[in-house]
């Protein structure tokens, strides 16, 4: 009876330790993909302020583009008086 315990012992010993191995292995995994999107990561600040320059260029190409339709309007008209 005593050797059934020690082998049903040791078999529930190798489980944990395989737990523990599995449970190590997913902790590293994701610790990796924590440090890389701590590398990778922009600041709130960076975002907010890149989105307003990219507001501000959008503002200027749509100027832009009413400028030079206006423009060719205006050639168009001319070329027909």
């Amino acid at each position: 009876m005593e050797l059934a315990t020690l082998q049903d012992q040791s078999a529930t010993i190798q489980d944990f330790r395989s737990r523990i191995q599995k449970q190590t292995s997913d902790f590293d995994t994701v610790q990796m993909h924590l440090r890389f999107l701590q590398e990778t990561s922009v600041p709130k600040e960076t975002v907010a302020q890149l989105e307003a320059k990219i507001r501000e260029l959008e503002g200027r190409m749509s100027f832009e583009v009413a400028s030079r339709t206006r423009a060719e309007v205006f050639m168009f008209i001319s070329v027909l008086l």
